[in-house]
Order: C-alpha cells, then structure tokens, then sequence
C-alpha cells in the first residue's frame, strides 16, 4: 500500500502491483483485496471486474471485511459475476457484522435495500449462507 500510495519513495503502481500480486500468492487477504481493487477500478492494470471479483472472494472468504463489502457491491451491480442478490445480501449482511462506523451503517442499508428484493425463500437463504459462514 505505500508503494501504491507514493509513501516511503516514488509512487509506482507497478511496483504496488508485482508485491500485491506476491502476497496473493502467498494467501494475505488484505494484499489480495487491494489486488482486487486496483483491478476493479483500473488502476496500473487493465480494468477487469471478473479478476477483481475472484481477488475479493479470496480475500472474502478469509474473513476479510472490506473485500465482503467490495464482493456484495460486485453481486448486487452484476459486475464481474452473474447479479446475485442473494450472494449480495449475505456478504453485505457478513460486513455489517464485522465493520464498525460508517462503513457498517452503509453495509446494513445495502443488505436491507437488498433485502427487499428477495422473496422470503431467498431472504431465508441468504440469512443461513452468512449464519454458516466460517473464515478461512
């Protein structure tokens, strides 16, 4: 992040870019989730929502809060994935357990704007994917 920010020397994406890529590799959710990011809004890379997605669902699946909001955000647009608000409303419902302040607010009135547009079958659905979910 540093690098990517210009902090600690010249800001070089490219180089943000080659140790983000290293720390996927090595499994790091938080490196994997800024890899994700710098995919989802074409920063140094060629913008490429499916990459950004499969990046945050690693970084997800670890437990990871912000890649949850990211992934939810990427399931209720259809960006990168199939639209999916069932999926949306379960990772959207997992980052408001999790998060504090503002960024929990607005994760709570995603899922609940999500909500709404599930049939209660769907609702009870999504509720039991985040009730079993366990990090990675």
């Amino acid at each position: 992040m540093l690098q990517e920010e210009g902090l600690g020397g010249p800001q070089s994406l490219a180089d943000a870019l080659r140790l983000y890529q290293l720390a996927t590799e090595e499994g790091l959710a938080s490196a994997q989730n800024r890899l994700a990011a710098l995919y989802d809004f074409g920063r140094g890379v060629v913008q490429d929502y499916s990459e950004a997605a499969t990046l945050y669902r690693l970084a997800a699946a670890q437990g990871h809060v912000e890649a949850q909001f990211n992934l939810a955000t990427m399931y209720a647009n259809g960006q990168g994935v199939s639209r999916n608000y069932v999926q949306a409303h379960m990772w959207f419902d997992l980052a408001a357990s999790e998060a504090t302040g503002e960024r929990r607010d607005l994760a709570v009135r995603r899922r609940d704007a999500i909500a709404a547009r599930l049939t209660a079958d769907e609702l009870t659905e999504a509720q039991r994917l985040a009730a079993a979910f366990t990090p990675r």
